[in-house]
């Protein structure tokens, strides 16, 4: 069922690369925890007194950024970043390096809009610049892309559940790390300045980040036809449809099945429970939230923990009755935070909700498995 790749193909590659790969993606991810906390921060030119205008104003600058015509955008970049990445050798670390290196950017004209101010034509191409950035690098996506395909053809059948686990479950915690930095630089340095501080925290760490990923992530692509062309609609749709070919009804049902539920666990699992966390700050008091985003996070990262290292590393469980179990649990959750009012409640319900990223790694882990090593890009 699975397509084996055998132990040569890891010699071929020569020494692991994972454990850079996991300091990127921490360094990464933290710098995006940070980043969204500055784009609800206070608007520097708004008279002291009214900093509540100000949040109002950037928390509906920030919401217009994710709209349909951007999500439109960033899901073509992704789709033509994944094919190009097949069809070029497998090179992958060019989907790691796009979004460091555009987050930097992104950050950068954050930083010129905090101390200049141009007249009105102007700033609306620089904010339009702003909002496009965004779209075309794709952010989390196209580096998720890139990271899972290079873990994936990387390893072995029997050690991609655990290594999956490990790279997803880098999230959670930096995440945490992200808003203790934020938390950190709130206390320490004096209100005027922290807005400034945070933007060039999240740059040193991207910049961090990509020199960990030139300096220690080895390429491991392979040549290819430089005449390829890969780029026209026809070509992309037999990617997806080369996908399913000599795969039996069921397998090929089986696979287009974990490819959908993938696309919606990865978008979910950066924006998880963004309209409960909405209704927690607005009417609840603040420590309310922070416990119940620690609660929740620190379930993802266990959950994950338990499941790739005890029942798919140790115990030898399949992946698909993990999945199933997740499932379940899924299900359990999501009925229970109908009925809850209160806070402790809700974060009670947290603790059901362990199999969150257990769900995302077994999906992710069961697709790379059942496609080939070149078709990884566009299906992972």
């Amino acid at each position: 069922m699975f397509v084996q790749n055998p132990m040569a193909e890891l010699k071929q590659y020569g020494y692991s690369s994972e454990p850079y790969l996991i300091i990127a993606t921490a360094l990464y991810t933290a710098s995006l925890a940070v980043s969204s906390t500055l784009k609800r921060s206070c608007e520097p030119i708004i008279p002291f007194g009214e900093c509540l205008v100000g949040v109002y104003e950037n928390q509906h600058y920030a919401h217009s950024l994710i709209n349909i015509s951007q999500y439109f955008i960033s899901f073509i970049v992704v789709l033509l970043a994944g094919a190009w990445s097949d069809n070029h050798g497998r090179r992958r670390r060019p989907l790691i390096f796009l979004p460091i290196i555009a987050q930097i950017l992104t950050d950068s004209l954050y930083i010129v809009f905090y101390y200049w101010h141009w007249p009105s034509a102007f700033d609306l191409i620089m904010k339009c610049l702003k909002w496009i950035i965004p779209a075309f690098y794709v952010g989390r996506n196209m580096f998720w892309v890139g990271v899972m395909s290079y873990v994936s053809e990387n390893s072995t059948i029997e050690s991609r559940t655990l290594k999956h686990g490990i790279i997803i479950a880098t999230y959670p915690l930096s995440l945490l790390v992200g808003a203790g930095i934020v938390a950190l630089i709130k206390i320490v340095i004096p209100y005027y300045s922290q807005d400034h501080v945070l933007f060039l925290v999240t740059i040193l760490l991207n910049l961090i980040a990509l020199m960990v990923v030139n300096l220690y992530i080895k390429d491991t692509s392979d040549s290819y036809d430089k005449d390829i062309r890969w780029q026209k609609p026809k070509y992309i749709l037999k990617e997806f449809i080369s996908l399913f070919k000599n795969k039996s009804m069921s397998v090929a049902i089986i696979l287009a099945v974990l490819i959908i539920c993938q696309s919606i666990l990865v978008t979910r699992i950066g924006c998880d429970y963004g309209l409960l966390m909405e209704y927690i700050e607005n009417n609840w008091r603040n420590d309310e939230e922070v416990y119940f985003s620690i609660s929740r996070t620190l379930a993802i990262f266990f959950g994950i923990v338990f499941s790739v290292s005890v029942l798919s590393h140790c115990m030898k469980i399949n992946d698909l009755k993990i999945g199933i179990l997740c499932c379940c649990f899924y299900i359990a959750a999501a009925i229970c935070y109908i009925f809850p009012v209160l806070i402790w409640q809700i974060i009670m319900i947290t603790i059901i909700y362990l199999c969150h990223g257990t769900a995302v790694t077994i999906i992710s882990s069961l697709v790379s498995k059942l496609v080939a090593t070149e078709q990884l890009g566009i299906c992972v």
